[in-house]
């Protein structure tokens, strides 16, 4: 009788170490490759894109971005030499966290774990982060959603 609760016991213990072990395997996954974000998808830009916005966006990125992303948004920028992940290139048609506008405002709004890519939710309102948005899509490929 104890020789058989000790092997259910093991076997639990087994099943345990195996279920987290795969969570922890696909966390990863999740922010090593490319994948969406559905739901951040789904907010839409509520800044015109026009050359005020834009050159609004262009003056915040130079102060907040351009240190880890480089002055052209290539991931360059001095102080991303030491980060790993790398910072991104910004004007790649498509990120690992994803490319649409909503995509793009959660990264900036709420940062993403585990890289140097800090929330600037407290440094930023929500319409900076959107002329900055704006001004990056003026230096990379298009891809509104």
């Amino acid at each position: 009788m104890i020789r058989i609760t000790l092997l259910a016991s093991a076997l639990i213990f087994a099943v345990l170490v195996a279920g987290t072990s795969l969570a922890a395997t696909q966390a990863a996954q999740h922010e090593m490759s490319a994948h969406r974000h559905p739901e951040a998808e789904k907010i839409t830009n509520p800044v015109a894109a026009d050359a005020t916005s834009i050159a609004t966006g262009q003056t915040i990125f130079a102060k907040q971005c351009s240190s880890c992303h480089g002055d052209k948004g290539t991931g360059d920028g001095m102080m991303g030499e030491d980060l790993d992940p790398k910072p991104a290139n910004l004007t790649d048609a498509e990120w690992k966290h994803g490319s649409s506008d909503g995509e793009i405002f959660t990264v900036l709004r709420d940062g993403v774990k585990g890289t140097g890519m800090k929330s600037f939710s407290k440094k930023l309102t929500v319409h900076q982060i959107w002329d900055v948005i704006n001004y990056v899509r003026s230096i990379g490929p298009s891809k509104s959603h």
